[in-house]
């Protein structure tokens, strides 16, 4: 009887069986791969090698950085290798676009704490002498970065692992299913003679792109796609004729570099150049159809074009043909949103996921999911890996294909922060959506709902507020409009219209329903029929999972309102802690939303609805007749403005929102995006969960304190929540503003004092009503304090910034309770 059986033996899976033995101390696991160990058929022992520590995203930079720690503490596999090469990695930019994406780059390194550089095309020379430099415009360094041999990690992590005599390899033992009982684990068999069935608690599938293809035997979504992808080791360069042949040290002398503008790299084999490209048609390749390998024999003719961007940027390349001494088509795994996926099923008791991971995010990703396994927790925040983040448009195979090709074929694009998805669209509509066409609307889609961003039928608004609205620079400017500005203005002016679809819906109902929401939920719940809380969902260490408004329908029926981006991870955490008593029902699909805020909004409303708004308290909701819809009405808003959210049946919801809109034209109604919605809740000082808020911060450092009831009965986090609470937080999210409009900050930007960094920026927004730009950043306590002058790194350029008390507008809250 094993604990744990691990599916695949590459480098996730060699180091997470090291780390639940070496660092958390499990015993009875068994490690089964179908090839040979440790150079294995998977793509850890094909891999060119590269350790790329730099990324935009905060989750993948530190898996990197761990993993490059990890890899330079092992041990060589065997002796006539170097398995670790830390020469640091440069990235090459060909464009002046691309030189300025590095710079954010660069400053970001500064908040995720990897060393870089930003070089001239002659100091990249310098580094690396058989550059052409006037081929690029510049380059950045991270010292992090680094090549590696992965079958020599894999090697070192199996001998520590079974050192410790709690974990035993099996090669040559390719599983042939996950068995269950009554929705649990109970075993896997395999191809091994000698090892036909292993009885077991619980399956870690690390099989990466074979992954797929063994989750959905189980009913369980494992959305990545496999492609190939090309590499090439020339034929000896005369140029490095005066190498010294077999120095195994001088195989890697120089670092890895990317040619990200032309989705290629490169790396030194010896006296030979070694050339990965992504530069060809998507070839995918389906997961029930992978074979015994990751290996695909080379197909020159995909490796034309990558050829002549080759020889543009490295002269001794010039006037070759492409000769090769080794050369194939490699498969790497694409998940449908580029990140690992990890965690837990809720459709398998027993089964975890460590999936869509590639060499440089191996050890991270072994790391995080042993924590989660051992501890039941995490230290970094899991809300972009986590197995159920999906939704069930996702898990579709003409999603996936469509996506995934997207993500290869825009693998290495300079991507905004505000950057919608380019394909596919329009998978997801909104009742109100052909309202928003007749509109002009500027979509973005959240959770592949087409939602608006901005109205263009509003650019008239743009000249009435002139100058209140200021002009951005190139990067502020990219998938932004003046339009969000006055948006903004005419809602705080008059009133608008807003399209909140995106709301989601988790009803708790039956007998212990309260007694089920008040655990899950930080504040009091067990109000009156029609009160309605904000509040949050803590973790046991006193994270903050989510922050949500809680509605009470009926004595026994509470709806849980989410956003809809993370509807499938929130609907698993809630199944989790509801036992027999109570029933969880996603009500999303049966229920628009619509907002109606501003000055005006309750003279609009109060034209279409039967009922007496002036009794209408703050917080509370209830039921209304809207036109002919039986509409649930709750008087909160998440812009600053007196307003209502209106939840109203689906096959309803176009003759109410038509009715609004009519009853609005003679108040000054208008339409408003997402884009007016960020800025004005950014002024209003309101949180945005998974920037400003998640689970490596406390409910006091966030500054959402008064949400967290430690008096009344037990919750989820209660007792880490008073454990901090009486410490006292050593950070806070503080309000900055910028002194002056240029910077346009959109998270991860450094926060300096005297040189020193002491923090980053969370989110950042131009707040139009009190004519600030205005930023929230983590600071140290003793500086996030009103008055205190801090300096901002955008771009290479120091911007001034002072911390300000917060919020910046309505702090009475005279406008929100009307």
């Amino acid at each position: 009887m094993a604990r744990l059986v691990i599916v695949g033996g590459g480098i996730v899976g060699s180091a997470a069986a090291y780390h639940l033995a070496v660092i958390h101390g499990w015993g009875d696991i068994v490690v089964i791969d179908q090839g040979p160990l440790p150079y294995n058929a998977g793509s850890t022992s094909h891999a060119p090698g590269g350790v790329v520590a730099a990324s935009h995203n905060k989750t993948l930079t530190r898996m990197a950085l761990y993993s490059a720690d990890v890899y330079e503490s092992l041990d060589a596999y065997d002796d006539q290798h170097v398995h670790v090469n830390r020469l640091g990695g440069l990235e090459i930019a060909r464009t002046a676009q691309r030189f300025e994406d590095l710079k954010r780059l660069h400053g970001e390194g500064k908040s995720y704490g990897y060393t870089s550089r930003l070089l001239t095309p002659a100091e990249t020379v310098e580094m690396v002498p058989w550059f052409d430099p006037a081929a690029f415009a510049g380059s950045f360094y991270v010292e992090e970065s680094q090549l590696v041999k992965g079958y020599h990690l894999v090697g070192d992590f199996m001998r520590k692992a079974e050192a410790t005599g709690r974990v035993t390899f099996r090669p040559h033992t390719g599983l042939v299913a996950i068995e269950t009982a009554n929705g649990a684990v109970t075993g896997v068999t395999t191809t091994n003679p000698e090892l036909e069935r292993i009885d077991c608690e619980q399956v870690l599938l690390a099989a990466n792109v074979w992954s797929p293809a063994i989750a959905d035997q189980l009913g369980v979504s494992v959305p990545l796609t496999p492609f190939e992808h090309q590499y090439a080791i020339t034929t000896a360069l005369d140029d490095w004729a005066e190498w010294a042949e077999g120095t195994i040290h001088e195989e890697n002398r120089y670092p890895l570099i990317r040619d990200v503008d032309v989705t290629m790299y490169y790396r030194s084999h010896h006296h030979r150049l070694g050339i990965g490209s992504y530069h060809h048609a998507p070839r995918a390749v389906s997961s029930d159809e992978m074979g015994d390998s990751a290996l695909r024999p080379f197909t020159p003719a995909d490796f034309t074009e990558a050829w002549k961007l080759a020889q543009e940027i490295v002269p001794m390349l010039r006037g070759r043909e492409p000769e090769f001494d080794d050369a194939y088509n490699g498969i790497f795994a694409f998940s449908a949103d580029a990140m690992p996926i990890i965690g837990p099923s809720s459709v398998v008791h027993g089964l975890w996921s460590a999936n869509a991971s590639w060499l440089t995010h191996g050890a991270g990703v072994a790391k995080s999911v042993a924590e989660w396994m051992a501890e039941g927790h995490t230290e970094w925040d899991m809300r972009e890996c986590h197995l159920h983040r999906f939704g069930a448009h996702v898990q579709t195979r003409a999603y996936l294909e469509a996506v995934s090709v997207t993500n290869y074929t825009e693998i290495y694009d300079v991507h905004h922060p505000k950057e919608p998805l380019s394909h596919p669209r329009n998978v997801r509509l909104s009742p109100f959506h052909q309202r928003h066409l007749d509109a002009d609307c500027v979509f973005t889609p959240f959770a592949g709902l087409e939602l608006p961003n901005w109205f263009a039928s509003n650019e008239p608004l743009v000249e009435r507020y002139g100058d209140a609205i200021p002009d951005r620079d190139w990067w502020g400017a990219m998938h932004w409009s003046p339009i969000m500005g006055a948006e903004h203005l005419a809602t705080r002016e008059t009133a608008s219209l807003w399209d909140l679809t995106g709301l989601s819906i988790i009803e708790v109902a039956g007998p212990r329903a309260v007694e089920y929401v008040d655990r899950l939920c930080s504040n009091r719940v067990d109000g009156p029929v029609g009160s309605v809380v904000y509040t949050l969902w803590l973790t046991p260490e006193g994270g903050i999972k989510r922050d949500l408004t809680v509605a009470r329908r009926a004595d026994d029926v509470f709806w849980l309102f989410v956003g809809e981006g993370t509807l499938p991870q929130d609907l698993d955490w809630v199944r989790r802690h509801v036992g027999d008593g109570a029933v969880v029902s996603d009500r999303s699909g049966a229920y628009s939303g619509i907002g109606i805020f501003g000055p005006n909004a309750p003279a609009i409303l109060g034209a279409v609805a039967d009922a007496d708004l002036a009794s209408f308290r703050f917080y509370s909701g209830r039921t209304l007749d809207v036109g002919m819809a039986k509409t649930f009405a709750m008087r909160i808003s998440y812009v600053g403005e007196n307003g209502w959210e209106l939840h109203v049946p689906m096959e309803s919801s176009l003759p109410v929102w038509d009715a609004l809109w009519e009853a609005g034209q003679d108040h000054g109604l208008v339409l408003a995006g997402l884009g007016a919605m960020d800025s004005m809740r950014l002024e209003k000082g309101y949180r945005l969960w998974g920037a400003d808020i998640h689970t490596e911060y406390d409910p006091y450092e966030a500054g959402l304190g008064w949400t967290v009831r430690l008096d009344k009965g037990d919750f989820i986090g209660r007792d880490a929540a008073r454990t901090a609470r009486e410490a006292g937080p050593e950070r806070r999210l503080a309000c900055l503003t910028l002194d002056g409009v240029g910077a346009t900050l959109m998270g991860y930007e450094p926060v300096l004092q005297d040189g020193q960094v002491v923090g980053h920026i969370t989110t950042g927004n131009m707040g139009y009503t009190v004519g600030r730009y205005i930023a929230y950043a983590y600071l140290p306590t003793h500086l996030a304090v009103p008055g205190t002058e801090l300096t901002v790194e955008y771009f290479d350029e120091p911007y001034s910034a002072t911390v300000a008390a917060e919020p910046l507008f309505d702090p009475k809250m005279e406008r929100m309770k009307g």
